[in-house]
């Protein structure tokens, strides 16, 4: 069997701000002043793609050192397990490192990125994971003014993931809230920061809490005649109980207007179509449940607290840890959702078949390639695959191919780095 994939399209900094119809300003060294004193976007990219990642180990030990609770997948994680979970989310075609927006200054933000510790939360640690590189210095940046960043931060991030198939390396929540899989938590040290606060109720989800946080916003996206650009936005302010999307005028063929109104959390969960089954083995299920029970009984508590701590500085326009404490809040949400829909629809895996029959769910193979030699994989399910401890989702390039492969075959997988040839040895 053979399978094959056309690489994504290479994007650049410039050409995505362009495309959606942005000024364009830069580029400009990582690390040096930006001109940007109004709000805007910025984009952080290499002068050309990387086939692999240079993950600063120094930079990782010091991380560890500075946010001493920090957990992968729930346990204390050394360097290098760190440095091989960070290297599995690198896109080797792409030199796009992240996509970020200010409200009130690019230049402001990015001067508190570059201040920020890695593994510290103030001033500002958006983008962490750009400083566990080790080549970053290399890095350049764009940036562009709008009136409107938030917005465009969003459609400059879907633009990417529609074209790439993934976020940028040091993007870790999408547009819309859903946080990428990374297993990290507790990644950020409150340095100074106020005592707990004692929680007698705590609020599930984000809706109840809105007589004390930010009115949420309506964005409205236009459609694309072309697969990277995007129309311009207009952007309607909502209240929690009436909803008026006004579109802009506009004429021609690009002129169709599709609004889309951003629904709380709940009202999202119960307005989606059922999800597939996930597949897991009973480790998995077990693993989904106990970081479950650590998001809602720990770190929500914790996220819940720190707002309040940050609402009680004052101004909220430009409070990092606000900001930083509603993006945890969203993801944290998000991810308890993902885990109660998945343990949810759970379907344990139970692999019985006999050695050398065929490849199934739950198989163990071992396979020989032409380039690493003999390796074994275990076939489970994209919620539980794990590449570095050798566990591959049957929906991967790798994982199709096998399915259904008996000992003696021999396929052909195209990878990001071209293609491989893999013999079937054993199945157990």
């Amino acid at each position: 069997m053979t399978t094959s994939s056309s690489p994504a399209p290479l994007l650049s900094g410039r050409e995505l701000l362009l495309a959606n119809s942005l000024a364009v300003e830069g580029p400009i060294l990582w690390g040096r002043p930006v001109g940007g004193s109004g709000p805007g976007v910025f984009i952080v990219e290499l002068p050309a793609p990387q086939p692999k990642v240079a993950v600063d180990p120094n930079a990782i030990r010091e991380w560890l050192s500075r946010a001493p609770n920090l957990r992968l997948d729930g346990k204390q994680p050394s360097v290098a397990e760190l440095q091989t979970r960070l290297a599995s989310f690198w896109l080797p075609g792409q030199s796009i490192l992240f996509i970020g927006s200010s409200l009130k200054s690019v230049a402001a933000r990015l001067t508190s990125m570059y201040k920020t510790p890695l593994g510290e939360r103030r001033p500002q640690p958006t983008g962490y994971w750009l400083k566990t590189l080790h080549d970053l210095g290399k890095a350049r940046i764009w940036w562009a003014p709008t009136s409107d960043p938030e917005l465009y931060e969003d459609q400059l991030i879907e633009a990417f993931v529609k074209t790439s198939g993934a976020l940028p390396y040091a993007n870790n929540v999408a547009p819309g809230g859903q946080g990428r899989q990374h297993g990290l938590t507790s990644p950020l040290h409150d340095e100074g920061a106020p005592k707990p606060v004692k929680i007698t109720k705590i609020t599930v989800l984000p809706d109840a809490n809105e007589d004390e946080m930010e009115l949420s916003s309506t964005r409205i996206r236009g459609s694309a005649t072309r697969p990277a650009a995007l129309a311009k936005p207009s952007r309607t302010r909502t209240t929690p109980r009436k909803v008026v999307v006004k579109p802009m005028p506009q004429t021609g063929p690009s002129a169709i207007e599709k609004p889309v109104v951003r629904r709380s959390s709940k009202t999202a969960a119960n307005s989606r179509p059922a999800s597939a089954k996930t597949h897991l083995t009973a480790e998995g299920l077990a693993a989904l449940n106990a970081e479950l029970d650590e998001l809602t009984t720990l770190r929500r508590p914790e996220v819940i607290a720190r707002i309040k701590a940050a609402r009680e500085l004052g101004d909220l326009r430009e409070n990092a840890d606000y900001e930083a404490a509603r993006k945890e809040q969203s993801f944290l949400e998000g991810r308890v959702q993902q885990l109660e829909q998945m343990i949810k629809v759970a379907v344990i895996i139970e692999h019985g078949a006999e050695s050398g029959a065929e490849v199934t769910l739950g198989a163990t193979v071992v396979v020989e390639t032409d380039r690493h030699g003999e390796e074994t994989f275990t076939i489970v399910g994209s919620a539980e695959a794990d590449a570095a401890a050798g566990k591959i989702s049957y929906t991967s390039p790798i994982g199709r191919a096998l399915m259904g492969r008996r000992p003696g075959e021999t396929i052909r997988v195209q990878i990001p780095s071209g293609t491989l040839d893999f013999k079937v040895t054993k199945v157990r």
